[in-house]
């Protein structure tokens, strides 16, 4: 997977892209290497906008798993390609803890927030 760029060409005529092709789907970091998984996504429904991406890091079969919500806006989505990037690369997540899988926040972490 390459790095991430702003748009994806190919795309641009692409209106609608499901949901279902995000959950489980693999992440690349910044530098194309493998980053995490999505666990979910969590939206406000009322607002129609997706609050943050719940990614997953690590871990066998939930066990060591670490979780942390990514805002939308650090994700690269390429709905022709089947690819999904965040623009940081998973160094980003050295010695962050994350959050607990019981006690999801209402927010993303702002340390990802795009600058």
């Amino acid at each position: 997977m390459s790095a991430p760029t702003a748009e994806v060409p190919a795309a641009r005529d692409a209106v609608l892209t499901p949901f279902s092709m995000l959950v489980g789907a693999k992440v690349g970091g910044s530098d194309g290497r493998p980053v995490g998984t999505i666990a979910d996504v969590m939206m406000a429904a009322a607002e129609g906008r997706i609050v943050y991406v719940a990614l997953s890091v690590g871990g066998v079969v939930g066990i060591g798993e670490r979780l942390f919500a990514v805002p939308w806006s650090a994700f690269v989505v390429d709905p022709v390609g089947g690819a999904l990037a965040v623009r940081f690369d998973a160094a980003a997540l050295d010695g962050r803890p994350g959050f607990d899988k019981d006690e999801w926040p209402g927010a993303p972490d702002p340390a990802f927030e795009a600058s």
